[in-house]
């Protein structure tokens, strides 16, 4: 056998054996600055997340895996990884079982480009079921996102972008009327591209606060780790690190807090704000 292909070989097994005695927790690759990387280069807040909890705090072993957001949930489904973070869904409670408490929460609001023509209309929008009532406007959304899915559904024109932080650009570039995403992920992207005094977002009328849940995959062997990942963010959550460890994960990951929903004032007239 050619020395190149035992060295294959070699690795293959290697990378397999690793991952079948590490919890491997996959993330979408391109939800910046929450998730993204590439293959076992896993970066973000949700990374750094597990990484508190898990690794930090209860010494397990585990494997940070970036994939494209839809295999990676498919991959949990079918018991191959053995989780994933994300928010509650109908569809995904019936092959993973999320943690008792969140790791975080956030809003989701909505943007849309300054120039865009239906802007004054979404000034009165405060909810999706508002949304529904103009189906001219044009919806737009990342790729696999379950939420999304099931909140647009009824909605007339829907378009489902590979790359979430093209978004910013395609609002801009009048290819869709309405991104409902969180003002902290929104925000990098668009200052990323340089697109923040091009984009306006509603900070004070959250469409939906959700919270960001670890979820373990029914068919995992290590759904048994659940009933002590609960325990473990209990203790935090009563002894006041689950709120530390959100405020270093959040300011190492170079965003604000999550959002305050309307405790925060701004004038949506000016983007993102002060």
């Amino acid at each position: 056998m050619p020395w190149c292909l035992v060295l294959v070989l070699a690795l293959a097994f290697s990378c397999n054996s690793v991952r079948a005695q590490d919890i491997t927790i996959v993330y979408g690759d391109s939800y910046k600055p929450f998730a993204w990387g590439k293959g076992l280069d896993a970066k973000g807040v949700q990374r750094d997340f597990v990484q508190r909890v898990l690794v930090d705090r209860m010494g397990l072993k585990v494997t940070h895996e970036v994939l494209p957001w839809r295999r990676a949930q498919n991959y949990v489904r079918d018991g191959e990884r053995d989780g994933f973070f994300t928010v509650l869904t109908d569809e995904r409670a019936q092959y993973a079982s999320a943690t008792a408490l969140p790791f975080y929460e956030t809003h989701l609001v909505m943007h849309t480009a300054r120039l865009n023509p239906h802007v004054q209309t979404l000034r009165g929008v405060r909810s999706v079921q508002d949304l529904a009532a103009f189906p001219e406007l044009r919806h737009i959304h990342m790729l696999g996102s379950g939420w999304h899915e099931d909140a647009l559904k009824d909605m007339v024109h829907v378009e489902r972008a590979i790359d979430a932080s093209r978004i910013p650009a395609m609002l801009v570039g009048k290819r869709a009327d309405v991104y409902i995403e969180q003002l902290e992920m929104f925000r990098f992207q668009a200052q990323e591209q340089g697109l923040s005094d091009q984009i306006l977002s509603f900070p004070d009328a959250p469409l939906r606060k959700v919270g960001w849940y670890l979820f373990l995959s029914k068919k995992s062997k290590h759904f048994h780790l659940l009933p002590k990942i609960n325990e473990v963010l209990r203790q935090m959550q009563a002894s006041g690190d689950l709120d530390l460890a959100k405020s270093e994960v959040f300011q190492r990951n170079g965003i604000p807090q999550p959002h305050a929903g309307a405790a925060r004032r701004s004038d949506p007239t000016k983007g993102f704000g002060p």
